[in-house]
């Protein structure tokens, strides 16, 4: 599909990337140069008041910013639902990693001369909260929860983006030779597994955390999630996987997941993420099903 002279409401979020991605007035007059016109507003208004004549939603910022615009329209019943665009600016990317952005803005911005629209699910869950909730790349119990608290503690502030991703990697490969394996139970349409876990990680995209690419096959439009389950016996597996990324070969991760559109799961232990939120978890019964195809994302056109 090919793209010219659009209404583009460019969401910016200034707290994230660097100097090499450009800051509002760059990406503005990049996107205008392309023939279209464009409106800056800060990420915390990414769909308040907006124009109806709006086009396009592109999104200046990282995984964080994208699915707060993609809550936002869920909350307003998607009356402003326009399709988005990922300018990639944060430390990991994920989103546009799984998609096949480029992470430089320039050629994520180029990409709209000839583009496609991608479908991209919403998942939700229940049994947590008194209302669900949604999640866009991915939900799990284990490691990743306890990565997470202890990111946050440290102090990244002067760190770029690849030396936090490194820092993270690092942290994970000690959380994963010493955290105690807990019971999981999952249900799926396809069978039930009870086994002794250190992860699993319910996927709506490929990529996750410090870019782990845990799902290399995973579509985040095809109706279905990717569920890894790592356990106690492939706790080397995972290592070996992330001493590949840390020495930058290219290392794939062989657990084979599990497909399935809805499911139910417990687990013995109380550590549980929701995206980039943790979450107090006491041992809940938890379901998780697929909003399908609720958003669209603009992609490279074939």
């Amino acid at each position: 599909m090919k793209e010219h002279g659009k209404k583009v409401r460019l969401v910016h979020n200034p707290a994230a990337g660097d100097d090499d991605n450009g800051d509002k007035d760059e990406l503005c007059q990049l996107i205008e140069e392309l023939g279209h016109h464009c409106t800056v507003v800060a990420k915390k208004d990414a769909v308040k008041k907006i124009d109806p004549e709006t086009d396009i939603i592109a999104l200046a910022g990282g995984d964080g910013t994208i699915k707060m615009t993609i809550m936002a329209l869920l909350e307003k019943k998607l009356r402003f639902k326009r399709p988005i665009a990922i300018l990639p600016q944060g430390t990991a990317n994920n989103i546009a990693i799984s998609l096949g952005i480029p992470l430089d803005c320039k050629q994520a911005v180029s990409l709209w001369s000839q583009f496609q629209l991608k479908k991209f699910d919403v998942g939700m869950m229940t049994g947590l909260e008194r209302k669900p909730l949604y999640f866009i790349e991915s939900i799990g119990f284990g490691l990743f929860p306890i990565l997470m608290e202890k990111m946050d503690k440290k102090s990244l502030n002067t760190a770029s983006a690849e030396d936090e991703i490194r820092i993270a990697l690092k942290q994970l490969r000690k959380l994963a030779l010493t955290f105690p394996a807990k019971v999981l139970k999952l249900v799926t349409a396809s069978g039930s597994i009870e086994k002794d876990c250190i992860m699993v990680e319910v996927m709506n995209i490929s990529s996750m955390g410090p870019r782990l690419v845990l799902a290399a096959n995973a579509d985040p439009g095809d109706g279905q999630f990717d569920i890894i389950v790592v356990s106690a016996d492939q706790r080397q597996e995972l290592v070996a996987y992330i001493d590949g990324l840390l020495k930058k070969k290219n290392v794939t991760f062989n657990i084979k997941p599990i497909r399935a559109n809805r499911l139910a799961m417990e687990w013995q232990g109380t550590e549980l993420h929701i995206d980039d939120e943790c979450k107090a978890y006491a041992g809940e019964q938890l379901k998780i099903s697929l909003l399908d195809s609720l958003i669209e994302i603009i992609v490279e056109g074939k």
